[in-house]
């Protein structure tokens, strides 16, 4: 248990050192608070986007959505 712990930290300490890991706009490192957040990432299922690049931009925004025939947002 102690070796899996050890390497969580460790893995949290790459991430947190990782030159290419920063903000392209802002220069803000990355930062690991937790050193589950190999295995929290890894649980991600989705991420919207759309083609022209706004993830890349960091520029998102929700405009609407249906679920179930109910609509959300903007029309």
């Amino acid at each position: 248990m102690v070796t899996l712990e050890m390497v969580k930290f460790m893995q949290a300490m790459f991430m947190n050192r990782d030159k290419k890991m920063v903000c392209k706009e802002t220069g803000i490192q990355t930062t690991c608070n937790s050193s589950n957040l190999n295995e929290e990432l890894g649980q991600i299922d989705y991420i919207f986007s759309d083609k022209t690049g706004t993830l890349t931009c960091n520029l998102m925004e929700f405009k609407c959505a249906s679920i179930g025939g109910v609509s959300y947002g903007k029309d």
